[in-house]
């Protein structure tokens, strides 16, 4: 009888082991896919992969790691691959609006000439700077795209989770890390593109002088400028005579002569050349 008894027990608890494990599996395969994160390191040429999505300090980590450094952080950048869509959308308006101002002026063409031979990405602007990142937590984000509708629902400690399960598609970012640059780039309404030497605490003025004569187009704006930083930063600069101020030109940063007096149906193209420009990679 006792045997009987020992036996029964022993059948229970097997039934109730078996019960757990089916409901383990079955919240398992009830769980969202899980999230892969790449991020591609171009100029290093190294992959880092990851089974979850990391914030950025442990990306940064991984690239000194694997022999990024030394690099500027303000020249740094980085850019999410799954929002490409939007930018691109971004340099067709731009490029259509170029082409139709072309009709009424045509040396605008060579507007579009110099911004089709840049690459573009989407930026995802953040500092990139580590000991930034280290010290400040809300410069430490999780690397999720922010093209992909969601929910976040983050948690501060480690063990870092996503309540949603519309994160089933693979996160992609490039990450540029490069040494200081040792010039800065001139666009916009000028004959051509041109890549200045940098001068130390040097103006506008002195990288205006820099240019063949002749090279503004005639429809350039001859008193403001703008100065778009390697970090997205834009900065308006006054030059003329009469409102020339003082401006800050980082290592790498692009600058862009507007056009000036613009027909009102092209009133945004300025703008929407300064918002593209921002997405450019600066190699």
């Amino acid at each position: 009888m006792k045997s009987l008894m020992k036996f029964g027990k022993r059948a229970a608890l097997a039934s109730l082991c078996s019960s757990l494990f089916l409901s383990g599996v079955t919240h398992a395969l009830s769980l969202p896919q899980e999230l892969q994160l790449s991020v591609e390191l171009p100029v290093q040429g190294i992959t880092l992969n990851y089974s979850q999505p990391v914030r950025l300090e442990q990306v940064l980590d991984d690239a000194n790691a694997n022999g990024a450094l030394g690099y500027f952080p303000l020249s740094a950048q980085l850019f999410d691959r799954n929002a490409q869509q939007q930018v691109d959308t971004l340099k067709a308006q731009v490029i259509e609006q170029l082409n139709q101002l072309a009709l009424q002026e045509p040396q605008v063409k060579s507007v579009i000439t110099q911004l089709e031979s840049f690459e573009y990405q989407a930026r995802y602007f953040v500092d990139l700077d580590r000991d930034a990142v280290i010290s400040q937590p809300e410069k430490n984000p999780l690397l999720v795209s922010e093209n992909i509708p969601f929910s976040k629902n983050i948690l501060a400690s480690k063990g870092d989770v996503l309540e949603s399960d519309k994160l089933n598609q693979a996160q992609r970012f490039d990450l540029y890390l490069t040494e200081r640059p040792t010039h800065l780039t001139m666009v916009g309404a000028v004959k051509q593109t041109h890549k200045l030497k940098l001068i130390e605490h040097g103006q506008l003025d002195n990288y205006l002088s820099m240019l063949p004569k002749g090279g503004l187009l005639a429809n350039a704006d001859k008193s403001t400028a703008f100065v778009i930083q390697p970090d997205g930063h834009v900065d308006e600069v006054s030059y003329a005579y009469w409102n020339s101020k003082q401006a800050y030109f980082a290592p790498g940063a692009i600058l862009f002569i507007a056009f000036d007096s613009l027909p009102s149906e092209f009133s945004t193209l300025n703008q929407n050349i300064i918002e593209l420009l921002r997405h450019k990679v600066n190699l």
